[in-house]
């Protein structure tokens, strides 16, 4: 088991790299809007800069697709990390908009390579009894790294924010070069002895003779069927698996939280709060990270849809208060007495998120999949989420300018209240059920 987490670990340092690039946007923008920015930039420029990393993590995720199941999961895991160093780079050395934009890109890229690849790798290496955990473990580590930027973010240039930054995916890199690759793969591309050498390594026994046979027999069933997206669509329970998948990342980025992610800062500022925009971002993210554990501890204890259910209860009712104390700030009603409801609310909003929202889409995007469309079904999973997030972060400053801040956060409360529903009657339990056993549920029949 001790190479399972070498392998957690290496996948966690490039979630932590990807967390770096979610967090950059909050406490930059804050300095880039400033009258004396090193880089001005107009409010559309930096909703294009926010915003222009998920764009980039939609084309990124696409051409995983293409790699991921002729190099191996590890190896384009690796191979994730060199364009978040290149993209730290052109950040440093930004002195426009574009070149900030075009930066904020080549990050992208590197994290729809990664996201993909993480989630897939752990999902597949990890023992059934604790795969949600470990899984759940990459969402606390993105959150860290999150955290770090919005703490060091406000005391940092730009260009020496983007510079401490590039030493994560460089140390991430450099960590999996001895790692093992996925049984899967190795099983899929015919290597079976290499696929039965890599799962000793991973459990640290000499007799994997019984998992190995569950590999090669789902495999098999999985080599007989296209990999396609007909076959994708077109098999009721890949087609289920697709529709779960989808419809979780569409409730996960339409809850708000890139806008919160992105926008933290310049949120806290617009309420007036004494306590300094900055400091009340660290505070969230200090939130963030301790929930993130929590629900990591969890995740495996009880059932997925209980988890989801709470979860996007807890940020329908957070995402309506911090539009309400909006709202009442719009229509010019006395709110010095509840100048501490944002704050409350997306504390509330971070809390209810991570035990659910936050890791639970990725966890059950690595096991419904069958592994002849798990590349396929896993891109189209990032694409959907990468263009909602896009969609949230660019239309977000927008929607703030054109109707004010409550719109957008109500709009967010109205389709979870939606979520609850397609969870309640939608997503399977998927809880210490092997992949095989989650297929035979999907399928509705025995493999």
């Amino acid at each position: 088991m001790k190479k399972v987490y070498l392998a957690v670990f290496a996948s966690n340092l490039g979630m932590i790299s990807f967390g770096l690039f979610f967090g950059w946007s909050s406490p930059s923008l804050s300095l880039l809007l400033q009258d004396d920015s090193p880089i001005p930039l107009t409010v559309q420029q930096a909703a294009w800069v926010s915003s222009i990393y998920t764009l980039a993590s939609a084309v990124g995720s696409v051409l995983c697709s293409y790699v991921v199941n002729v190099i191996g999961r590890k190896t384009t895991l690796a191979f994730a990390a060199i364009p978040g160093v290149i993209g730290w780079m052109m950040i440093a050395l930004a002195t426009s908009a574009w070149e900030l934009i075009a930066g904020r890109f080549v990050c992208g890229l590197s994290n729809g390579f990664g996201y993909i690849c993480a989630t897939m790798y752990i999902g597949e290496i990890s023992p059934a009894n604790i795969r949600g955990t470990l899984t759940s473990t990459l969402t606390v580590a993105a959150k860290f790294g999150l955290f770090v930027e919005w703490a060091i973010g406000p005391f940092l240039s730009i260009r020496n924010l983007a510079l401490v930054s590039s030493l994560i995916p460089i140390l991430f890199f450099v960590s999996l070069i001895s790692l093992p690759e996925s049984p899967y793969h190795l099983m899929r591309r015919g290597r079976n002895q290499e696929a039965v050498t890599c799962l000793m390594q991973l459990r640290g026994a000499t007799d994997v003779s019984k998992e190995m046979e569950m590999i090669e027999k789902s495999i098999k069933y999985d080599l007989s069927n296209n990999t396609g997206l007909w076959e994708l669509v077109s098999v009721s329970g890949n087609r289920k698996a697709l529709i779960v998948v989808l419809g979780l990342f569409v409730i996960q980025q339409w809850s708000g939280s890139l806008a919160i992610l992105s926008y933290a800062e310049l949120i806290f500022n617009a309420t007036k709060n004494q306590l300094q925009g900055k400091y009340l971002t660290m505070i969230l993210g200090g939130v963030q990270v301790m929930c993130a554990v929590m629900s990591a501890s969890i995740v495996d204890r009880y059932s997925r849809r209980t988890l989801l259910l709470i979860s996007t209860s807890g940020v329908t009712i957070s995402t309506y208060l911090i539009g309400l104390f909006f709202c009442l700030q719009y229509i010019e009603m006395d709110i010095s007495e509840i100048t501490w409801l944002p704050a409350a609310g997306s504390i509330l909003y971070i809390v209810t998120y991570a035990f659910g929202l936050a890791a639970l889409p990725f966890t059950m995007m690595s096991e419904v999949f069958p592994t002849n469309v798990k590349a396929l079904g896993s891109t189209i999973g990032m694409l959907c989420c990468n263009c909602c997030a896009f969609a949230v972060t660019l239309s977000y400053q927008s929607i703030v300018e054109q109707n004010g801040i409550y719109v957008a956060f109500w709009l967010f409360s109205s389709i979870t209240a939606l979520g609850i529903i397609f969870i309640y009657y939608c997503v399977p339990e998927t809880k210490r059920k092997t992949l095989q056993e989650i297929q035979e549920q999907l399928h509705g029949y025995k493999l």
